[in-house]
């Protein structure tokens, strides 16, 4: 038999097929990877999404309403926000997504954005493993009722523009020197910048930020002063490019009133410089011990501020420092240090913890594992000490406020406002007005029946002078007088109606119609006998 020198050829075609599927996901994996993440973000939200709206979020909806329907802002109803957080639920409602479930879903759709610029921040700074971690921490822990991410505050939204304009102030690091497209980049960091304060006075830290970004990157890349000049300048255009048209808006709307509602009444009143030190001492402490107690992760964070400090890594040390420093700094404007302001912080918190994580995972030995896990742990328990030693101090220098005049029980039946906006609506036709006391603006919006109210949220009544007094004279008033007064907390709860006037001004024109599920719904004595619907 003859026999051959050559080797026999193997068939290739049947395995063609699964090397190019290889081929392509290695490919593409990290675009997959971040899809994953994205789509997995959104499904942690599904349990929330037909929740009760949150009462904040209830007011933002129902002023966008009504400004949809006609009624100019900061008129009829004057909320203690910019123009930006209403916008938003303006297109919400506008792409149908108006619903409760709508709501939250398009919170959901935030914050999957919101975790892929962190993941693309991670990367940019330090490698995408990084980038990754953060980002599936950030979401985990979003994504549950503690830090109050499924209430769709206006803290998410705002973090998305936030997390923008630092990716694109980063970006401009590619471009050293003067050029035009670092100062493209600047420039529309700046107008993010502007967008996220819009949405929330706490979003200018993003502004911050950035400027004493480019001031370390000046100084770093040595760069002339001409230059950090020009880019300061580019990030001062841009933020005044975003910021002016609501200003001019405002003013040109309702100048006797856009401003004090946007700023003076609410720093005098709701601010860092107008709660008492022991409140904001006391209130921030039990927010950190009760995240604390559920994000455990989050006592790593020292160690990934520390790692990132021993390795050299100056661009990464400087940018968790800054973005630390400016986050707290942003998250204290409003004084209350509710668990939401934290969202604020979550980012960079969730980038030293993956951090942490790293150098805990990649410790040499067993030894070196445990040496560095202590000293975490022995660093976070530091930190904690000197926050609770300022909170202590704080607490006794000042009086403490009276908790009762200050906190509200938010706590009704599920379906509760539910079922009370629909009785309403079903009782009143669209013409009628309604007032609900003191904190349920998303009855408001369920029932869509304008307020008989310039505040709708229950610290506007305790802290903004004569707005209690306001609001006893128009249920007085035969003309602004509402159909319905709904008591969703009672009328003589957080200390509003001391005297009893707003009682006396129920009781002598409404008479009780129907309660649902504990609450109480009022009915004016001159719509009384007319039948449910017709008009006043």
């Amino acid at each position: 038999m003859q026999r051959s020198d050559t080797l026999p050829q193997v068939s290739t075609e049947g395995n063609a097929a699964p090397a190019a599927l290889t081929r392509w996901i290695g490919r593409w994996r990290w675009a997959l990877a971040a899809l994953a993440l994205a789509v997995g973000s959104v499904l942690l939200w599904l349990p929330y999404l037909g929740m009760p709206l949150d009462v904040d979020v209830g007011v933002y909806a129902t002023v966008a309403y009504w400004w949809a329907h006609g009624d100019p802002l900061y008129q009829n109803i004057t909320p203690d926000r910019s123009q930006a957080i209403f916008l938003v639920f303006r297109v919400i409602e506008g792409v149908g997504l108006g619903s409760v479930r709508g709501i939250h879903f398009a919170g959901a759709l935030c914050a999957a954005l919101c975790a892929l610029l962190l993941l693309a921040i991670g990367a940019r700074v330090w490698d995408r493993p990084i980038g990754f971690g953060a980002a599936a921490l950030f979401v985990a822990m979003l994504a549950t009722p503690y830090m109050q991410g499924p209430t769709t505050n206006a803290e998410l939204f705002m973090l998305l523009p936030l997390l923008g304009s630092t990716l694109l102030v980063l970006a401009a690091d590619d471009y050293p020197g003067a050029s035009a497209g670092a100062d493209w980049r600047i420039y529309w960091s700046g107008v993010l910048a502007a967008l996220a304060t819009l949405l929330k006075p706490p979003g200018v830290a993003a502004l911050a930020l950035a400027a004493f970004w480019l001031l370390r990157r000046q100084r770093r890349a040595g760069m002339t002063w001409k230059i950090w000049l020009r880019a300061e300048l580019a990030l001062a255009a841009g933020f005044l490019s975003g910021y002016l048209p609501a200003l001019a808006h405002g003013l040109l709307t309702a100048p006797d009133r856009y401003l004090d509602a946007t700023i003076f009444t609410r720093l005098g009143h709701q601010s860092v410089v107008s709660s008492s030190l022991a409140f904001q001492a006391s209130h921030f402490w039990n927010t950190v011990s009760f995240l604390l107690l559920h994000y455990p992760v989050l006592l790593v964070a020292p160690a990934g501020w520390w790692a990132v400090r021993r390795t050299r890594d100056t661009r990464g040390s400087a940018l968790l420092s800054l973005w630390l420093l400016t986050s707290f700094a942003g998250a204290s404007v409003g004084g209350d240090w509710w668990p939401h302001y934290f969202q604020q912080l979550l980012p960079p918190l969730a980038l030293a913890c993956a951090l942490g994580l790293h150098a805990l995972a990649t410790a040499t030995t067993p030894a070196d594992r445990v040496r560095r896990l202590l000293l975490a742990g022995a660093r976070s328990l530091a930190m904690l000490s000197i926050v609770a030693l300022v909170a202590l101090l704080a607490w006794l220098m000042a009086p403490p406020a009276d908790p009762a005049k200050l906190t509200i029980d938010h706590t009704l039946p599920p379906d509760a406002t539910a079922l009370v906006a629909s009785y309403v609506r079903a009782h009143t036709t669209p013409d009628e007005t309604i007032y609900v006391a003191y904190g349920q603006g998303d009855i408001y919006y369920l029932a869509q029946r304008r307020p008989a109210a310039r505040y709708l949220h229950w610290y506007e009544l305790q802290r903004f002078p004569g707005a209690f007094a306001d609001q006893v004279a128009r249920l007085n008033d035969p003309v602004a007088a509402p159909t319905y007064v709904v008591a969703a907390q009672p009328l003589a709860s957080l200390g509003l109606d001391a005297s009893g006037t707003l009682r006396a001004a129920v009781a002598q024109h409404y008479t009780l119609e129907t309660t649902i599920r504990g609450i109480p719904i009022y009915r004016h004595n001159k719509t009384v006998n007319q039948p449910p619907g017709a008009s006043q």
